[in-house]
């Protein structure tokens, strides 16, 4: 197999490459032609409700993918804060969380690593209605923009405004509240940053009023991932085998997402009855793109570690973070179908 780059590597994670060798000495991906044995429990912490964002984990578990790899899944929907101390307290083996969300609970000292990306774009931007669109962040000179609470946003709308020349005093800004869409909807507001994107565009677009967005990465902020599956650094080390089937499982899931878009929406609605389906079919048609491999070489759920080291200098000049460490430190291919050392299969 060829060596990949120390940076790819991830130095924290050698010991991990050792799990498996046995079964396939260098191969991406391993058959095996007799069941893989009893079902392995592994709960998965999500931080939101159930919906399209997490649409190949929940279609996993409803079309047997996750039992083809010997695994019980259990999801438990939460917020970010709730999914992070759950993964931290063993209590959940997965954590489904934000780049920006990892990189900071690390240099709080939390022992955890990405081992995959399942949304691989950002999922900020500014969103405006398209019958009003800021095409510019020029264009919001003078203008209402609904900034997000916390630091993140700010940094965002900073370097944003910092690229268009722009002095922070040339933007009104006020509090964005708990629904984005609706804002933009009683025109309150010009346009909003530090909401959901995907969601705001899919609500804007079930109510025929079309969205524009200005995605974070065009505006000077690095691109990250929206939404990353994360584990401890020690289950990293230790369970190679248990999360090389989850990742394979998950691929498949969202294989199927890609392909059957109207049954991953029935799924979702299943698992929360308050979805409205044509919401989530619009809220998949956004984000599915974003989860998709981007090539060959780079299947579900890679992850780039220069993008993540120029995004994790970034959070740390802006202060979002005490220490400039190496964000590309934070992840590990070792366990992607096709790159990692092996795959478990139950086909």
């Amino acid at each position: 197999m060829t060596r990949r780059p120390e940076l790819r590597r991830r130095g924290l994670l050698l010991a991990a490459g050792l799990i498996c060798t046995a079964v396939c000495a260098g191969c991406g991906e391993a058959h095996f032609p007799t069941p893989l044995g009893p079902p392995r429990p592994l709960a998965v912490a999500i931080d939101g409700p159930p919906s399209a964002l997490y649409a190949p984990l929940y279609e996993a578990r409803a079309n047997g993918a996750f039992r083809l790899g010997a695994l019980a899944v259990t999801i438990e929907p939460g917020s970010p804060a709730s999914a992070l101390a759950a993964v931290e307290s063993g209590s959940a083996a997965v954590a489904i969380i934000s780049e920006p969300a990892l990189l900071t609970a690390r240099d709080g000292g939390a022992r955890l690593v990405a081992i995959g990306a399942l949304v691989r774009e950002p999922l900020d931007g500014i969103v405006s209605p398209a019958a009003r669109p800021v095409a510019t962040v020029a264009a919001l000179a003078g203008r209402t923009l609904a900034v997000g609470a916390g630091a993140l946003a700010q940094a965002e709308l900073a370097t944003a405004l910092a690229g268009a020349h722009l002095a922070p005093t040339a933007v009104k800004q006020v509090p964005l509240g708990a629904d984005a869409a609706a804002t933009l909807l009683q025109q309150s507001v010009a346009a909003t940053l530090g909401g959901n994107w995907a969601i705001e565009a899919a609500t804007l677009a079930q109510a025929h009023r079309p969205a524009h967005v200005l995605a974070i990465q065009q505006l000077g902020v690095p691109s990250f991932s929206g939404l990353v599956i994360v584990v401890r650094v020690d289950e990293a080390h230790y369970q190679g085998s248990l999360l090389r089937a989850f990742l394979q499982s998950l691929t498949r899931g969202e294989r199927a997402a890609a392909a059957r878009p109207g049954a991953t929406a029935a799924t979702l609605a299943r698992a929360n009855p308050r979805l409205a389906r044509g919401l989530e079919r619009l809220l998949l048609a956004a984000v599915l793109p974003l989860a998709s491999p981007g090539s060959p070489s780079r299947p579900f759920g890679y992850q780039d570690p220069y993008a993540w080291q120029a995004f994790g200098a970034w959070m740390a000049r802006h202060g979002l973070i005490k220490h400039a460490a190496d964000g590309g430190l934070a992840i590990t291919d070792e366990f992607l179908p096709g790159i990692g050392e092996a795959t478990v299969s139950g086909d």
